[in-house]
């Protein structure tokens, strides 16, 4: 009996490395994962460190091909995809020169407001498709060259940490287009590297890696490694990508029409479009532009970015001590909002749209005596979708685009309060997908498709049934909560900027 078929996908995220393990109808098989690992540097910064990340992969790595074997089966491919920001600077001998700040990071802050004064920040959009906000990777590669120059000297390339990973398996340095999109360097109209910007930051071109489409074939696991790992197949690497565009990819994400709002930590909406799409109204409220680029088709899309998502709602369950969701009683929609209280989840960062991306922080307004931890609760799950809202309506109005379906995805998408929430918000129905580790299966897609295990990426979803619960809005519920949104969240949400210049300059 020849040996099952299987298909697997590295996630590094902020919070886990995971590896899930599929068959090629996309059904689970098995997955390992551990904490991601970080560390905060005496002078402020957080940071991975490279040797961790790289044991810890191994680790994982050699669990899922010892279960590959107890079920029978073998695991023919594999890719990487990871938050995009972060990234390790090796040497031309292959040596880590840095550990990769964490992506989040604000202690590039100064690099930008300084880089502002030599280019606007229009002109960054117009070349990139992006904002200027401080933790795109070119502000990294910038402080290492003002606090470290010999270490920025040594640079011979500049790898996205999924790029590491698959270097590490294969000896081949090579980039996707949606991990060149988060560097601040690269041309998304075009699909090039940016000459404009590489000139205008003084960074040296020849540091970034070659760009090849999300999915192109990278080699097979290097045979000393393979021996360290218990393995004696060959598995084909492919190159992944950026977490939320490859997990979109992995939900059938870039069709016209479609809505994929990944929810995590930080919320990303995506809305395909048919072409390279950019104007003043999207670059004034934070929108980006960008491209994903597969072996078969080039797919463009415009995001709102909610980059302090379920992080306000962890934050608020810690707070006050609850560990799990079904702990917190009396949830009705008689609290929240209603009651006019309101939570401002902007506690890292401003979420599109909005004039100030990098320089906010959060509020709660309208307490009382008779405020509960309900009513809080049930607020920041209402007025994270209000911001949701508002994203996704400004998208519409600025691009032309029609919504036909939207789409949940990503561990926050299992909270049911909120999914319910959002349909009442968004006034449609939305839909759940019921894996909610999209990202791993898109980056396992992507090592398929390098190992020719799918004809092309229009034969991935003849094989993969995506399977998902439709979340009907309640008429009644959405009548009351557009009522809100229009009078009371919208002119509100536009005095939070002010306020924050207010506060933030008295600091």
């Amino acid at each position: 009996m020849s040996a099952k078929k299987f298909i697997a996908g590295i996630d590094f995220g902020t919070s886990k490395i995971r590896c899930l393990v599929f068959d090629i109808n996309s059904n689970i098989i098995f997955s390992h994962s551990t904490l991601t690992p970080i560390i905060k540097h005496k002078s402020g910064f957080e940071y991975h460190p490279a040797n961790e990340i790289w044991n810890s992969t191994k680790k994982i790595l050699k669990l899922c091909f010892k279960d590959s074997i107890i079920q029978k089966g073998e695991i023919k491919s594999i890719a990487c995809s990871s938050v995009g920001e972060s990234g390790i600077p090796i040497d031309n001998k292959g040596k880590v020169l840095f550990d990769p700040m964490i992506w989040y990071d604000p202690i590039t802050n100064n690099l930008k407001e300084k880089l502002l004064k030599k280019i606007t920040r229009y002109k960054i959009y117009n070349h990139t498709g992006l904002n200027s906000n401080p933790f795109f990777s070119a502000y990294k590669i910038l402080w290492i060259k003002k606090n470290k120059p010999k270490i920025y000297k040594k640079i011979f390339k500049w790898l996205s940490i999924s790029d590491y990973i698959s270097w590490k398996l294969t000896g081949v340095i090579a980039t996707d287009y949606s991990q060149a999109m988060r560097t601040l360097l690269f041309n998304a109209k075009d699909k090039k590297w940016s000459n404009f910007m590489f000139n205008k930051t003084n960074i040296n071109k020849n540091i970034m890696p070659e760009i090849m489409p999300t999915g192109s074939y990278l080699g097979i696991i290097n045979p000393k490694l393979s021996k360290e790992l218990n393995l004696n197949y060959s598995c084909v690497v492919g190159l992944g990508g950026h977490d939320h565009f490859v997990g979109t990819f992995g939900l059938n994400g870039y069709k016209n029409g479609k809505i994929i709002d990944s929810l995590g930590s930080s919320e990303s909406i995506t809305v395909n479009t048919n072409k390279f799409i950019k104007n003043k109204n999207l670059f004034n409220n934070n929108f980006i532009s960008g491209v994903f680029v597969t072996p078969n088709r080039s797919n463009y899309y415009v995001v709102a970015s909610i980059l302090t998502s379920s992080l306000v709602i962890e934050w608020y369950k810690s707070l006050i001590n609850i560990d799990k969701i079904n702990k917190i009683n009396k949830i009705n929609k008689k609290n929240g909002v209603v009651k006019n209280i309101f939570t401002f989840p902007q506690f890292r960062y401003g979420h599109s749209p909005t004039k100030n991306m990098s320089n906010s922080r959060g509020a709660l307004w309208g307490l009382d005596l008779m405020t509960t931890k309900e009513d809080i609760y049930v607020s920041i799950m209402e007025c994270l979708c209000f911001d949701s809202k508002h994203g996704i309506n400004f998208i519409i109005k600025n691009t032309g685009q029609k919504i036909k379906e939207i789409l949940c995805s990503g561990g926050a998408s299992r909270n049911k309060i909120w999914a319910q929430i959002r349909a009442d918000v968004l006034n449609k129905p939305i839909k759940i997908n019921r894996n909610a580790e999209n990202v791993s299966l898109g980056t396992a897609i992507m090592g398929a498709l390098a190992a020719k295990i799918y004809k092309d990426e229009y034969d991935v979803f003849q094989n993969i049934k995506l399977k998902n619960i439709k979340i009907r809005n309640n008429t009644k519920e959405s009548k009351k909560y557009n009522k809100i949104f229009i009078e009371k969240y919208l002119p509100s949400i536009k005095k939070i900027d002010e306020l924050n210049n207010i506060i933030l300059d008295n600091n």
